[in-house]
């Protein structure tokens, strides 16, 4: 039980991070948002994987290709990206289109680490695909026809990819690596990309101006301590105790608990479409991630 409470608790961090980066975004640009965010869990990882990082600084350095693809997809470009299109469109889809992910990693574990895709994968690919086609184009055909997408919804796909390639590299690299240690070698290198990319992109061209209202900074606040470190802190000790094949299937729940946060918080309504192709997302996601019984019995025995 205590590990069920853990992965919830971390679901609802998770979910939270859709309502404080809306908030936030409405005042502060992506790649600096997405800095602040990094920084702030810098800080906090910094005060207990120091001497992880230390004594394992060495292995870290010999691989550091591999860490620092990690850190500019799932440390970068996955936040800014995240928070780039809560910009342009709401958290309910940003959060329905996320419950993708699974499905997207399945397709690229199938071209590049030539993992079998079964047909009930396939099947759960397509109906998860054709969920988000019918909420980006709010379930219009003429949307769909002339290609008038949501602009915010296709760049919420382009953060699905990026955390999609980012788990098919821990998958790959992950185990070589000390946990905390890794972690703070990746915010390092996410803390300094984000930073000289805020610097030139957004604050050098652009100037930077931003209205540090209560909303704001505890928004910003709550994105680098919540979801950055405390859920993922909840997550890796709700896995160690059941296994991720368990934990993963709670993350379904994050398009649900968002929409709920998003109706009390922000004030959004739930459409019809979101509904349905919630539904399908959802449906995909289930036939996609769900393991025969097989291949249960040979996780089983190892």
């Amino acid at each position: 039980m205590k590990a069920y409470g853990l992965v919830l608790f971390a679901i609802i961090l998770f979910s939270g991070n859709f309502i404080a980066g809306k908030l936030a975004a409405e005042a502060i640009p992506p790649f600096t948002l997405a800095w602040f965010r990094t920084f702030i869990a810098l800080l906090l990882v910094l005060t207990f994987a120091r001497r992880q990082f230390k004594h394992t600084r060495k292995t870290m350095l010999q691989e550091w290709k591999a860490l620092t693809g990690m850190a500019i997809t799932g440390i970068v470009l996955f936040p800014a990206l995240v928070y780039m299109a809560l910009d342009y469109t709401t958290t309910i889809n940003a959060s329905i289109v996320e419950a993708l992910t699974p499905s997207v990693a399945i397709i690229l574990s199938f071209f590049f680490l030539n993992e079998r895709l079964g047909k009930r994968q396939l099947l759960g690919v397509i109906i998860s695909f054709l969920g988000v086609i019918y909420i980006v184009t709010q379930g219009s055909l003429e949307v769909l026809l002339n290609l008038g997408f949501n602009l915010g919804d296709l760049i919420m796909l382009g953060a699905v990819i990026c955390w999609a390639t980012y788990s098919l590299l821990v998958t790959k690299h992950g185990p070589k690596f000390p946990l905390y240690g890794s972690l703070l070698f990746m915010l390092l290198v996410g803390n300094a990309v984000l930073f000289v990319v805020a610097a030139l992109g957004e604050w050098m061209f652009g100037g930077l101006q931003i209205d540090w209202s209560m909303k704001v900074l505890f928004s910003v606040l709550y994105t680098g301590i919540f979801p950055a470190v405390i859920a993922l802190l909840a997550w890796n000790m709700a896995v160690a105790m059941i296994g991720p094949a368990k934990t993963s299937i709670f993350l379904n729940l994050i398009p649900v608990v968002t929409a709920a946060l998003a109706f009390l918080f922000l004030g959004e309504t739930i459409a019809m479409q979101q509904i349905l192709g919630g539904a399908f997302v959802l449906l995909g996601v289930f036939l996609t991630t769900k393991q025969n019984k097989a291949y249960r019995q040979q996780q089983g025995s190892r």
